[in-house]
């Protein structure tokens, strides 16, 4: 109950610069850091991909949000266009180049994805969304270990993150048992 009273706190305490910069984030990272059950977990990571989609710009908030609907209606390429409007008008938006990315990941083009990737972990490195999309590409590219230390960076993020813990162990099998 603590730390659903703290997670509202934070999320309607006045912050004057949204995305990945933002001041609420530091105290959602130290909650997550600490919390045990997969629910708080759930909840804080939803407050933190909650920030990450804020933009405090009508314009990039506008295709953001005609970006995510295209995706939802499986029009990816209208999707592309339109997260890379958002990166256009502020490449230093974070979750627009790590929407792109899934995308790109959507539509099988995982060097285009990558990139795109590793520009939203350089804008916010503990974003835990691209480190998964970036798992997932190693393991499609049957590169476990890769895939194994991206989700021993997520555990250090989220050390209680069970979904986290048994993709690990799930590849740590795999990758014994191809060996």
């Amino acid at each position: 109950m603590l730390v659903r009273t703290l997670i509202v706190f934070l999320l309607f305490s006045c912050s004057l610069k949204a995305d990945q910069n933002d001041a609420r984030l530091e105290d959602l990272f130290k909650i997550l850091s600490k919390t045990e059950s997969d629910v708080q977990i759930n909840e804080v990571t939803s407050s933190i991909w909650d920030i990450w989609h804020e933009t405090n710009d009508p314009s990039i908030e506008a295709d953001f949000y005609r970006g995510l609907e295209s995706m939802r209606t499986g029009d990816l390429l209208m999707a592309v266009a339109f997260f890379t409007r958002v990166i256009d008008k502020n490449p230093n938006f974070a979750e627009g180049w790590n929407k792109r990315a899934t995308v790109y990941y959507m539509l099988g083009k995982f060097d285009a994805s990558m990139m795109d990737i590793h520009e939203t972990l350089k804008l916010e490195p503990r974003h835990f969304g691209a480190m998964d999309g970036m798992g997932l590409i190693f393991i499609h590219l049957e590169q476990f270990d890769k895939a194994i230390d991206i989700y021993d960076q997520m555990l250090k993020i989220f050390p209680n993150n069970s979904s986290t813990k048994q993709k690990k162990e799930m590849l740590i099998n795999r990758s014994s048992e191809s060996a």
